[in-house]
């Protein structure tokens, strides 16, 4: 199947979700942390203040911090037609972009399977979940650990779709390496 194929195996795939996840959910903790336990903000929608410097700075961050590291086996690069090139704001943007969005499609295709699954056992997801209200902090968190550990299964389902796509003036590629011993 095309859409699946990719020069890496999907627990490579993994390894490179992870290094853009568990700084993510990090980086949700100690926001978390920080609004709702030292300063004790208890008002809503505190939360969505965070979101635009994760998007605008963190994750293109992140993006280019997973493109600079060693891995066994592999390298990613970006490449301006056939030369390499160093990973700048604007690349790093359009890639996280792309992953982010494709995973939150199959993100909402995992919520309907679950809720749809939940409401044939008559299952109440919410009561499992305490109310941002009575305790913002451990929704926050709990939130984040469940949206990043479900983005760890879904993003490698995409990441072949990052490696296909030609980005306006570069793309991504992964190079294999000869092996470490």
């Amino acid at each position: 199947m095309k859409l699946l194929e990719c020069v890496l195996t999907f627990r490579e795939r993994v390894t490179l979700a992870w290094q853009l996840t568990w700084p993510a959910v990090l980086c949700d903790f100690l926001w978390s942390f920080t609004v709702h336990v030292m300063i004790e903000v208890r008002s809503t929608g505190v939360e969505a203040l965070y979101l635009v410097p994760y998007l605008l700075g963190i994750a293109p961050w992140l993006v280019r911090r997973m493109f600079r590291r060693t891995y066994p086996g592999f390298r990613l690069q970006t490449l301006d037609g056939s030369h390499e090139v160093p990973m700048g704001y604007t690349e790093s943007f359009k890639v996280m972009w792309l992953l982010s969005w494709r995973t939150s499609v199959l993100m909402l295709v995992l919520l309907l399977v679950v809720s749809l699954a939940g409401g044939l056992v008559h299952l109440q997801l919410a009561s499992l979940v305490p109310s941002s209200k009575e305790a913002p902090f451990l929704n926050e968190v709990g939130l984040s650990i469940f949206e990043n550990g479900a983005a760890l299964f879904l993003m490698p389902l995409v990441m072949p779709g990052m490696f296909d796509k030609k980005y306006q003036g570069f793309r991504v590629a992964a190079v294999r390496t000869k092996r470490r011993k």
